[in-house]
This record gives structure tokens, C-alpha cells and sequence, in this order.
């Protein structure tokens, strides 16, 4: 109820946690363009996968939205665990080590999100932090797999790298004698 009663940050917690999805739609257009299809396909499926479990985990956890607060805006459904913090925990936690200098940026983006989903009035403190911890757990999850698909040689560099050695070995058959 504390953070619900700040109603001069109304304007940027709406802001925040309504226009969430423009900022991944930008995060997914810079890592196309800076990083490649198989990044930004690996990115789309942590989204929806984060996605995706926090819309299974709502009927399995059955907790009513907050009623004795302050709406912001209306929602419906369950409130446990919090999608929003569950997908940009997720994203900061897969990010983190692609972000360089903005690496602290990230992380206060998710932390924005989460929060701004109980300044509104739609979350319980407790569901946001059940959806970041969640949220985690799938970036980890998503970066380990990333690191398997590495070592094997079927995703990143590694494939590359492979390709580049069959296009040496095949020049150099081409120029024998």
C-alpha cells in the first residue's frame, strides 16, 4: 500500500509498465541488426518461454489481484507470479553479459518494471518478487542452453567457425593438381 500511494509517479509507472512491450520489440531489433538471426531467435524464444511459464504458473499459484489498493489501471486474472518481472528478470539475466557499459541499465530496467507493476496497483510485493526470482532462473536457464548449443557447435561461433573450415577445406581440394 506504501508504494501505491506515490500517485505523482503515476504518469512513469504507467509508462514503464504499459509500454514494456515497445521495449523489447527495441531490444529485438538491435540485437537482429547488431547480432545476428540466431541471437535474436534465441532472445524470442527466452521471451516466450518466460512468457509462457508465468501464464502457466498463475492458475497453479490462484492469488487474487490486490483489492484494497489504489488502481492505477485494471487487469484481470491471477496475480502470482508477476509476467512482467518474471519476463524482464529473465532479459537482465540474459543480457547481463552482452550489455557492456549499460549492464547496470539493464538491471535498473527490470527493477523499474517489477516495481512499477505494484505502484499501479495490480501486484503484491510478494508476486514480483516470486516473478524475478522466476525470471532468473529462465535467463540462466536460456544461457546455459546457449553455452550447449556453443559447445556442440550448432549455434554462435563455433558453427561459423565450422563452416569457414569446410570452406578452406573444399578451396583447397578445388586447387590440387
Amino acid at each position: 500500500m506504501f508504494l501505491n500511494s506515490f500517485s505523482f509517479l503515476d504518469p512513469f509507472m504507467l509508462f514503464v509498465s504499459l509500454k514494456f512491450d515497445y521495449f523489447l520489440f527495441l531490444i529485438i531489433a538491435v540485437l537482429y541488426y547488431y547480432r545476428g538471426r540466431e541471437q535474436t531467435i534465441l532472445f524470442l524464444v527466452l521471451l516466450v518461454s518466460a512468457w509462457s511459464l508465468a501464464l502457466a504458473l498463475k492458475p497453479i499459484f490462484e492469488v487474487p489481484r490486490p483489492e484494497d489498493v489504489r488502481f492505477v489501471t485494471c487487469t484481470t486474472g491471477y496475480s502470482m507470479p508477476s509476467g512482467h518481472s518474471l519476463m524482464s528478470f529473465a532479459l537482465a539475466t540474459f543480457l547481463h553479459s552482452r550489455a557492456g557499459k549499460f549492464k547496470l541499465l539493464v538491471w535498473i530496467f527490470a527493477i523499474t518494471v517489477s516495481l512499477s507493476r505494484i505502484f499501479i496497483g495490480v501486484h503484491y510485493p510478494s508476486d514480483v518478487i516470486v516473478g524475478a526470482l522466476i525470471g532468473c532462473i529462465v535467463g540462466f536457464f536460456w544461457l546455459y542452453v546457449e553455452k550447449a548449443l556453443v559447445k556442440y557447435g550448432l549455434y554462435g561461433n563455433s558453427l561459423e567457425s565450422r563452416q569457414e573450415g569446410k570452406e578452406e577445406v573444399f578451396d583447397q581440394t578445388l586447387q590440387r593438381p
